[in-house]
């Protein structure tokens, strides 16, 4: 196995690991984590690839994101939530550091979302692509 193999196994185990707490945890997105480690295992192996995308919990969510993105209320939802679980830890934190990364995290939260594909609505059709 090369190393750059290696790299991305391990790396993809990191970033699985990060996905698998940020469902727990609003401070970390978890839908770039699970991108990235079915990435890595992509490039590493397709043993590890088909496993992830075989797991009845992670596959469908990575293909569905990869194909048709979150809607908007999904993306409004999930960053509210977020926030409202943050915002109070904000306020309620005596450390100026903590305040400032967390803080941080909400802005790069936000911008994940709006770089993730906005998928159309139920019953909304995606609109006509310019030819």
């Amino acid at each position: 196995m090369s190393v750059s193999k290696l790299l991305f196994i391990v790396a993809g185990f990191v970033l699985l690991a990060l996905g698998i707490i940020g469902i727990a945890l609003p401070v970390l997105p978890t839908t770039p984590f699970l991108l990235g480690a079915s990435f890595c295992f992509l490039k590493s192996s397709r043993r590890l690839y088909r496993w992830i995308m075989a797991n009845p919990f992670f596959g469908p969510r990575i293909e569905r994101i990869r194909s048709q993105g979150l809607t908007g209320k999904e993306k409004i939802t999930i960053y509210l939530f977020a926030c409202a679980l943050i915002i109070p830890v904000i306020i309620l934190a005596r450390s100026l550091h903590l305040r400032l990364f967390l803080i941080i995290l909400l802005v790069v939260k936000g911008i994940v979302f709006l770089r993730l594909k906005t998928a159309p609505g139920p019953g909304k059709t995606a609109p006509a692509q310019p030819e």
